[in-house]
């Protein structure tokens, strides 16, 4: 949501992340709003670095836009992860940033889900079993 005293195009655009623990146990959500860009990125990296659960779901749904500096931060979730052990996710990509995906030739690579629900349903049962 969009703080309504700020009147700048730049502050309009600017990414916030929300840390909040799943509805599944062992599940933290990233809910990420604004355009997810190179101005955004070290705040990003410091708070995934900072975690420790076993499951990271990425909350897209409200990026309308990304640039190729924060798909690098994604693809870097994605190989700590693998590195890890962990399990992560990225969910309601929005139409543009799928074609980045795409257009990237990550959109195999990287784990996605359509909902929050669906991921939190899959991943906390994938962790269980392992």
């Amino acid at each position: 949501m969009r703080d309504p005293d700020c009147g700048t195009l730049s502050c309009m655009d600017e990414l916030k992340i929300e840390s909040t623990i799943g509805s599944r146990a062992g599940v933290r959500v990233l809910r990420l709003s604004g355009a997810f860009t190179l101005q955004s990125l070290f705040d990003f990296q410091s708070i995934v670095r900072g975690l420790s659960d076993p499951v990271l779901i990425v909350d897209l749904t409200e990026v309308p836009y990304m640039d190729s500096a924060s798909l690098g931060a994604l693809m870097t979730v994605h190989t700590t992860s693998q590195r890890n052990k962990r399990l992560y996710a990225l969910v309601g990509a929005t139409e543009r940033v799928r074609t980045l995906f795409h257009v990237a030739g990550v959109d195999g690579i990287l784990v996605t889900y359509p909902t929050l629900e669906g991921a939190q349903d899959a991943l906390a049962a994938k962790a269980a079993a392992n």
